[in-house]
This record gives C-alpha cells, sequence and structure tokens, in this order.
C-alpha cells in the first residue's frame, strides 16, 4: 500500500470515528434521558411537563451524552483531555472574538432567515422552540442550562474533540466544515412535525452558526470561547422570545 493509499484510508476512518462519536454521544444520551425520566415518573410518580423534559434532555444529552463520549475517545487515544482541548479564561482579543462571534452568527442567520422567506421555503419547528414559545416565562429558569451544559456539551464534542482530530489531518477550514457536518444533521431528532424539505432547509441554517463556532475555535485555541458564544446564541434566540412576551403583556 503506498503512502497515498494510506492516508487515504486514515481519513477514512477519522470520518467514521466522528461520525461513530456523533451517535454515540446521542445514543447514550437518550438512554441516559430514559433512565431519567424512569426514575421520576415510574419511581416517584412525578407527572413531568415539557419544561422538565426539556431540562432532563439538556442534563442527559448535552451534560452526560456529549461529554462522557468525547472525555472517554480522548482517553481511549491516550490524549490527555485539556491539553488536547485548551480551555482557559478569555483574555481581552477573545472577549472581542466572543462578541464578533455571537453577533455575526446572529447576522448570518438572520440573512439567512430572509433569504428562506424570499424564496416561499419553510423551516423545521424546533422542540425547544416550541417548549419556549409556548411558555416564555420559562426562559429566566431555562438560561443557565444554555450556558452551563447546552453550549459547553456540544462544543466540547464537536469542537474540541471531533474538530480538534479533523484538524490532524485535514486543513483547518476543513475540519471546520466536516465538524458541522456532524453537528447540524442531528438536531433532526429536535424538529416537530416536519417534512424532509422543512428538514433540510433547517439543518442548512444550522451550519451557519456552527461554522462560526468553529471559526472562532481556530481563531483563539481555547473551548471557552465557542461554548460561550454557542451559549450566548441560544440564550439570544429564547431570550427574545422572553422579550417579545414581556412587552406584549406590557401593552407597549
Amino acid at each position: 500500500m503506498d503512502i497515498g493509499t494510506a492516508v487515504s484510508w486514515r481519513r477514512v476512518g477519522l470520518l467514521a470515528a466522528g461520525l461513530c462519536l456523533t451517535i454515540g454521544g446521542i445514543v447514550l444520551g437518550v438512554g441516559v434521558l430514559f433512565a431519567l425520566m424512569a426514575v421520576l415518573i415510574l419511581g416517584l410518580g412525578l407527572d413531568l411537563s415539557n419544561q422538565s423534559l426539556l431540562i432532563l434532555n439538556l442534563i442527559a444529552v448535552q451534560g452526560v451524552g456529549f461529554p462522557v463520549v468525547g472525555y472517554a475517545y480522548l482517553r481511549y487515544r491516550g490524549r490527555r483531555v485539556w491539553e488536547f482541548v485548551p480551555t482557559a479564561i478569555p483574555n481581552l482579543r477573545q472577549i472581542g472574538v466572543i462578541v464578533g462571534g455571537w453577533l455575526g452568527a446572529l447576522v448570518l442567520v438572520s440573512i439567512a432567515g430572509v433569504v428562506i422567506q424570499v424564496t416561499g421555503t419553510t423551516a423545521a419547528e424546533n422542540q425547544a422552540g416550541q417548549v419556549v414559545a409556548e411558555n416564555p416565562g420559562f426562559v429566566p429558569f431555562l438560561l443557565p442550562f444554555v450556558f452551563l451544559l447546552n453550549g459547553p456539551g456540544e462544543e466540547f464534542l464537536f469542537r474540541g474533540v471531533i474538530q480538534g482530530r479533523f484538524r490532524e489531518e485535514f486543513h483547518p477550514a476543513a475540519a471546520i466544515v466536516l465538524a458541522t457536518l456532524m453537528f447540524a444533521p442531528i438536531h433532526v431528532f429536535s424538529f416537530v412535525g416536519a417534512t424532509p424539505q422543512a428538514a433540510l432547509v433547517t439543518i442548512s441554517i444550522l451550519t451557519v452558526p456552527s461554522l462560526v463556532f468553529g471559526a472562532v475555535y481556530e481563531i483563539t485555541d481555547n473551548f471557552t470561547v465557542p461554548a460561550l458564544v454557542h451559549g450566548l446564541y441560544n440564550a439570544t434566540l429564547f431570550g427574545s422570545i422572553y422579550l417579545a412576551d414581556t412587552v406584549a403583556l406590557a401593552g407597549i
């Protein structure tokens, strides 16, 4: 086997590993979710609301599934986790990157939304967005979980571990794109009554902030940065729903 063929097969293996990590994180997270639900519903006899299920999902998937699978993989590969995924308090330059990435992601997604309206296509509705839209007052209780679990959990696996491994074999730009192709489609599990076309449209939109998260990680080499950008991005989406409801109630 020549060197070129060996490199090609190594890259195929790495892509397969990234896909397995993605699936493994989801499977483990769903398993933990079912276990928690069993304890609370069958064991304690509790009646769980949609808000409670959303929190449980964040705990199980983003809080346990993704981080545990990513951590286990790095340990299996003999890597020191916090050397492979550099983490530090952001300096002033990195704070600027955080603000720029956060605002940039919002602007780019807004542009994508305008394009969707102009073309007459329809995006899928997200389960979390639906729960928040139906219960805007829940947002202040949700935001801590967004910053502590949602952003860090997803970014650790997809940027820290998967993008980090891809970067070792591919160009950084290719690593960002490939990690995004692992990240964006997993959200299909959170779509509500989506047609294939609507699901594809929404997945396409989700690639936009994902590319931003990947870019700020490459720029700063600090896991804290994409975790905060991701958290700020999601918190803004949820917060806008809460703010709109507050303004409506105030009659402004």
